[in-house]
């Protein structure tokens, strides 16, 4: 018989039950690591297992690394459903074109044109298909804010849960308090219950991070990780601000939410 197993997340130990939890989010990318198994390096992705439905959220930048920890998760490639790539940028797409290649009728959603690593020609009918501006839903409960105006425009991953809104990012070029607003703006929500990805605040000045920390506050985010491009400083100011309901996401980081 399956035993229950026990989680720690944010300060909170819950229960998780042999039923598979409401959402499990695995970090399979990022410059740091929490885990021997999974290496860092300058990137970010990310699995989401929401209702029995894999997505990936991102792609790393080498492609070769992001294969090997992604197949420390265990999981077959032809498992996953869509891909969800966050910008352009080669920290976020470089496992693309191997995942192209292994599961030929993965379905990528871009906001402009496709990582130039993947043949468009191969994959031409589902990648055109997918390239769309506005926002959208993936699958019941899980939705993109469709491009955020920055530079580059960005999309975020965003998961509906029994007890809240859920936001994964990538490099937040737009800036993070504007793509939680949108969010919110677009889901109907007033508060966020878990922010996690990279807040692109590496070159912010105290007063800045400062003032990003206070607006995510009064937006009513209430547990939050920064990883990826967000900057040292930033993510002590986090730590300051939010207390128990902070945490960190390397590489190897599970969070499950039930």
């Amino acid at each position: 018989m399956r035993t229950s197993a026990f989680f720690v997340l944010l300060g909170f130990v819950s229960i998780a039950p042999c039923a598979p939890p409401e959402l499990e989010i695995r970090v399979i990318y990022d410059n740091t690591s929490i885990s021997q198994d999974f290496a860092p390096d300058w990137g970010f992705a990310a699995l989401v297992t929401h209702r029995g439905r894999h997505i990936l959220f991102d792609a790393g930048r080498k492609a070769n690394l992001f294969m090997e920890n992604f197949g420390k998760l265990e999981i077959d490639s032809k498992s996953l459903s869509q891909v969800l790539i966050s910008h352009a940028h080669a920290d976020h797409n470089g496992g693309v074109a191997n995942l192209a290649r292994l599961n030929p009728g993965l379905i990528f959603h871009v906001l402009d044109r496709f990582p130039p690593s993947v043949n468009p020609d191969a994959h031409k009918a589902e990648i055109g298909a997918k390239r769309a501006a506005g926002p959208f839903e993936l699958a019941p409960g899980i939705y993109s804010t469709g491009a955020v105006d920055g530079t580059p425009p960005e999309q975020a991953l965003l998961i509906e849960t029994t007890q809240g809104l859920v936001i994964l990012t990538g490099c937040s070029h737009p800036g993070i308090a504007k793509i939680v607003e949108t969010a919110e703006k677009q889901r109907g929500k007033d508060s966020v219950r878990l922010l996690i990805g990279g807040f692109h605040m590496l070159q912010h000045s105290p007063g800045e991070i400062a003032a990003t920390v206070s607006r995510l506050q009064q937006l009513r985010v209430r547990a939050i990780m920064p990883t990826h491009c967000t900057g040292d400083l930033a993510v002590a100011k986090f730590r300051e601000a939010f207390g128990a309901k902070f945490d960190s996401a390397g590489a190897g980081k599970r969070i499950v939410l039930d």
